[in-house]
């Protein structure tokens, strides 16, 4: 990128996230090429260009988002920043923690994970709400997840989609990392899990796991539990923090935030559209690229997401 240029982004997979992340680098200014095996899904994107998928053929771009499925993130972000382009990794960062190490090291300060929920509104009011003390010490986390995957692609047969099929990573726990990443951002990196349950048990015909509950708690004992499911026939998605002074709890699902005291409830509405944390991330991704700004997550946050996944699943067994 020389000037006043266009950055030149690639973006590997033109599934949904794929041309999603197509049409919000295009809106922010970038010059967008998609590419994937399969050449018509990458035509019917909005990118300004499409070239054969070739893992060979990166080089010459300022940016790469890697936006294929998770089985595939680890070896295709490895390839990316080989290139010396800055580096945009869908969540999860990876599919197994072997690895991330490596390339945390080798992408450094040009590597991003797209958890785009740290860029979603609700989301940084409530954080910076606990971070403030308006509920005093925190006590308690508990983060939340459910819908009922036939739900997610009404016009797709769910057993076909990543998230029901092991080959390509899918199952609950990689599919909602998010409340992992959202668990971190509230009380810090070093989580460990106290114990865990990650199972299919519902009636959906796949072949991972619909259903995953977890304790963890930090150094200090502070309870984080996490509650992740394909089942839920009505979504729920929601934060609650309780504390020594009061209670805050997002729930998307009633778009409300709620502060509890023993005083009073202060209620505001929790509407902002999630659209809108995905395009603040093309430009945030943009600004990366420019060195104008660091990654809201870099690749060494999204590591540990990632590890909290693998122990939950240890924990499990």
């Amino acid at each position: 990128m020389t000037g006043g240029a266009a950055p030149r982004v690639l973006v590997l997979g033109a599934g949904s996230i794929g041309a999603r992340h197509v049409r919000n680098l295009v809106a922010a200014g970038a010059e967008v090429t998609s590419t994937d095996p399969d050449a018509d899904r990458a035509r019917a994107t909005a990118a300004q260009h499409t070239v054969p998928f070739d893992l060979d053929q990166l080089p010459g771009y300022d940016g790469i988002v890697v936006a294929s499925p998770s089985r595939l993130h680890l070896d295709q972000a490895r390839a990316a920043v080989a290139t010396g382009a800055t580096v945009l990794v869908e969540k999860p960062l990876a599919h197994q923690v072997a690895g991330v190490d490596d390339l945390v090291a080798e992408g450094g300060r040009r590597l991003m994970v797209g958890y785009n929920l740290r860029l979603h509104r609700p989301i940084e009011e409530l954080v910076a709400a606990v971070a403030a003390g308006r509920v005093g010490r925190p006590v308690s986390v508990h983060l939340w997840f459910g819908s009922w995957l036939p739900d997610w692609r009404p016009d797709v047969d769910y057993r076909a989609t990543y998230s029901a099929r092991a080959e390509l990573g899918g199952g609950v726990l990689d599919d909602a990392i998010h409340e992992l990443d959202l668990a971190v951002w509230l009380a810090g990196p070093d989580l460990r899990v106290v114990g865990a349950l990650v199972e299919r048990v519902g009636p959906l015909e796949i072949d991972v796991e619909d259903t995953v509950r977890a304790l963890l708690v930090d150094p200090a004992g502070l309870p984080v539990t996490v509650e992740l499911d394909y089942l839920s026939r009505r979504y729920r998605r929601g934060i609650e923090v309780i504390g020594t002074e009061g209670t805050i709890r997002l729930d998307w699902s009633r778009a409300v935030l709620e502060l509890e005291t023993a005083e009073r409830v202060e209620t505001t509405p929790a509407d902002t559209p999630v659209d809108r944390s995905y395009e603040r991330e093309a430009q945030a991704f943009l600004d990366l690229i420019a060195g104008t700004a660091p990654a809201p997550v870099d690749g060494a946050t999204g590591a540990v997401s990632l590890r909290l996944a693998e122990a939950i699943r240890v924990a499990a067994r």
